[in-house]
């Protein structure tokens, strides 16, 4: 009987601890995929005008970037609710 528990809230645990390995992942991936100025680039401006559109640019490009990781996440844990919730249902002959 205890072995069978600890196996049953082992296999829970795995469930659900992977969703935050996704995005613990995807939290990696997106910081790495951020644009930045590089300094050389920083030493090639010519205006000050210059400086703001490669901001505003990579603001806008980064912005991009947050959304979509946003979305990733939203549906890792769309993907894990609705996994538990038909496990629920299955295992508690709930419809």
């Amino acid at each position: 009987m205890n072995q069978e528990y600890f196996e049953k809230w082992t296999e829970m645990a795995k469930k659900v601890q992977a969703p935050w390995q996704e995005i613990v992942e995807l939290n990696v991936k997106t910081l790495q995929n951020l644009n930045y100025i590089k300094p050389e680039e920083l030493a090639n401006l010519k205006k000050p005008e210059e400086l703001f559109e490669k901001q505003v640019r990579l603001l806008i490009e980064n912005g991009h970037k947050t959304l979509d990781h946003m979305q990733r996440s939203f549906e890792i844990v769309e993907k894990a609710m609705l996994s538990m919730v038909q496990e629920a249902r299955e295992k508690g002959g709930v419809h």
